[in-house]
């Protein structure tokens, strides 16, 4: 396995990837597709950064977005991780949040900011992200929705 910038090439596989995740509403897969279509389709922006997971034959198995916060002295935010459907709970999430923490890291980010929902179905992501020593940071309360609330998580380097 090995971690690589995301190309044009990976485009198909990785749209793929989001659409076949269940837990994602069609309007999250939509925001993650036009969240890579930006970054492909304009070399350079330089609010998002993608990176992936390739399997031994550079199939792309899991990516991770993430870019810098706007107006904030080194903080970042973890956009999305989407692994495949078929390699969940193999540790590609996990690979994929330790090969951005290095890099991060080295230029000397503050912290990494990740967001996720509150609803049942995103249990498993909530726990991804305690398993991986973030922590929760802020709640609001209803932000998606009623009884949906926005949990976000932090994890501070320095």
């Amino acid at each position: 396995m090995e971690i690589r910038k995301v190309s044009s090439d990976d485009r198909d596989t990785i749209i793929s990837i989001i659409n076949r995740n269940v837990n994602f509403t069609a309007e999250e897969k939509d925001c993650a597709a036009e969240l890579l279509d930006i970054y492909l389709g304009n070399p350079c922006q330089n609010d998002y950064d993608f990176f992936c997971a390739v399997n031994e034959g550079n199939k792309v198995i899991g990516y991770i977005c993430y870019g810098r916060v706007p107006l904030t002295e080194s903080t970042y935010d973890l956009y999305w991780i989407v692994v495949d459907p078929l390699f969940h709970s193999m540790g590609i999430g996990k690979m994929l949040v330790n090969y951005l923490e290095s890099m991060l890291i080295n230029i000397r980010a503050r912290m990494l900011l990740a967001e996720t929902s509150s609803r049942s179905d995103y249990y498993k992501t909530r726990v991804f992200y305690e398993q991986n020593s973030f922590t929760e940071a802020a709640r609001i309360k209803d932000f998606y929705r009623a009884g949906d609330d926005k949990i976000i998580y932090k994890k501070t380097f320095v």
